[in-house]
Formats: structure tokens, sequence, C-alpha cells
């Protein structure tokens, strides 16, 4: 009786997900905290350096990793997030960012990995850019690339992005 009734709730399961696809399935299996979670400074430097400056920025390789995307919201941009304490990711043809919670010790080692990673990059004066960089570097590139941190608030969070801006890509 016992495994007629288990067999009967995987049925009744399977009816009502019909209709949902596997990333909407996920999506909302997630942890609302792990959307923009608390990463540690080598998880975000890692994904930064695989996503942004190194790897190729697209669907398969963030899938492929284990990532979601989000539903489309803005036109030529895509966020991506996976149920962990890896940052989340968005990535379009001239930028790449990498975002999650504000933690210790992530200023410091972006600063370490920029200087060890591209030792011609020039600090420049980040107000230019927007209110919220915070650092910003032009790296000798052709075209001339710029990396860039930038905190900002969210329901009274403090949030870090990694970026990675190439501004003659299409």
């Amino acid at each position: 009786m016992g495994a007629a009734l288990l067999a009967g709730g995987f049925v009744l399961a399977a009816c009502s997900a019909q209709g949902i696809s596997p990333d909407t399935a996920e999506l909302r299996n997630m942890w609302r905290s792990n959307l923009v979670p608390k990463s540690s400074p080598a998880l975000m430097v890692s994904a930064f350096d695989r996503f942004c400056a190194q790897g190729p920025r697209d669907d398969t390789t963030l899938r492929a990793a284990g990532y979601v995307p989000l539903p489309n919201r803005a036109p030529g941009a895509r966020a991506y997030v996976i149920d962990d304490r890896r940052p989340a990711v968005a990535v379009s043809d001239r930028m790449c960012v990498v975002q999650a919670e504000s933690r210790t010790g992530q200023t410091a080692r972006f600063q370490n990995y920029v200087t060890a990673t591209y030792p011609g990059a020039r600090p420049i004066d980040p107000a230019p850019l927007g209110k919220s960089i915070e650092q910003a570097w032009s790296l000798p590139t052709n075209p001339p690339s710029l990396i860039a941190t930038e905190r900002t608030v969210s329901l009274g969070w403090y949030r870090y992005a990694l970026i990675f801006f190439r501004p003659g890509a299409t």
C-alpha cells in the first residue's frame, strides 16, 4: 500500500510540473539569498577570471558551470545565478559583471588580482564612470578595456561588483 501511495505521489507531482521549463523549476526552488550571495573573495575573483577576463561569456559555458539564466529583463544583457555561494554573473557583448554581497577581503583580493594579472593596468579616476564605481583601471588591450569595481546598496545590504568592459566590442 505504501509503494502505491508513493507512486501515486510521483504521478501527481509529474502532472503538476508540466508546462514549467527546467530553468523556471530550478529558479523557483533556489534559495533567495543565493541570487546575490555572500561569496568569498576567492570565489568572486575566480568567477571574474573564468567568465569575464579569460573564457567565453556565453550561455553554454555558464550552464556547464551550473548557472541558470534569469528571465530577460534588459535587451542585450543576460544574468545568471546558481544555488550556492558563487556570485551572480551578467554578460553582454561589451560587458561582464560578477556580483555578490560585500564581504571582508573582497576589495584587497581584487586589487591584488588586477596587479598580478594585468601588470600594464593603469588606475584611472572612477568618478566619470558613475557614482557607485569605487576603483577603475584602463587595460592596454586592443581595443582598450576597462576593469572597475562597484559598490551599491540593495535593501540595506551592500553589494560588490567586478566589471570588465570592452567599449570597442560588438
